[in-house]
This record gives C-alpha cells, sequence and structure tokens, in this order.
C-alpha cells in the first residue's frame, strides 16, 4: 500500500491515478497528523509526501514514522518545492528520495517500482 500525504488534492488525485492504474492500492491524506494515524492502522508500505503542510509538516512525518521500528522498512518519498535546505532536512529525517516538484507522475511511479524491488 502507498500512503499520499499532501495537501494538494490536485496533487493527490493525479499521482494517486497514475499509482492506482499500475495496480497499487493508495491511500490518501491531506496531512501529516493523519497520516500518522492512519500508518498504524494501514501499515503502507510507501509514503510519498509534500514537505510544507499546516500542522505535521513532511519532515516530521518522516521523523516519527523513522522513530517507530513499526515502520523501519517503511520507504519514504519526499515530493517538493521547497529549498534545497529544507529537502536535505528530509534526508536527515529519514526519507529515501526527494524528488523536486513539479514531478511528473511517471517519474514517481518509476521511484517508488525502483524502491520496491531494491533488496534490503
Amino acid at each position: 500500500m502507498t500512503a499520499l500525504v499532501d495537501d494538494a488534492p490536485e496533487i493527490r488525485r493525479l499521482f494517486s491515478r497514475v499509482l492506482r492504474g499500475r495496480g497499487m492500492e493508495v491511500l490518501e491524506s491531506g496531512c501529516g497528523d493523519e497520516a500518522l494515524e492512519l500508518a498504524h492502522v494501514t501499515r503502507p508500505d510507501v509514503v510519498v509526501t509534500d514537505i510544507e503542510m499546516a500542522g505535521l509538516n513532511g519532515i516530521e512525518l518522516c521523523r516519527g514514522l523513522r522513530k517507530d521500528p513499526t515502520f523501519e522498512n517503511v520507504l519514504i518519498v519526499v515530493v517538493t518545492g521547497a529549498a534545497t535546505t529544507r529537502q536535505h532536512e528530509a534526508v536527515g529525517a529519514g526519507c529515501d528520495v526527494v524528488l523536486t516538484k513539479p514531478c511528473s507522475p511517471a517519474l514517481l511511479l518509476a521511484t517508488i517500482q525502483r524502491l520496491l524491488v531494491q533488496p534490503s
């Protein structure tokens, strides 16, 4: 399962449509707080998040997931238009990949597929 976390509904719809078109199960959330709660229930394999969101932002979401041993193997992809320093902060918080907006859905799909087949 892939969790898409972005406060922009149009981004979630676009990415969700592409991932579902490839047979992936997708859960959408508009904020990090809700996504963290849902992750404890749904146990996603991949989390795709923006950095800049109200409430729990994407960096804090990464930290929240990484501090919980339950999520040590979850793959975290940050897709953001945030400044480079914020992108570096996301990597330091435990994300696996940072993609820059605007990001094509095809690039996101290829990135997720590559991460899913990499040996741990």
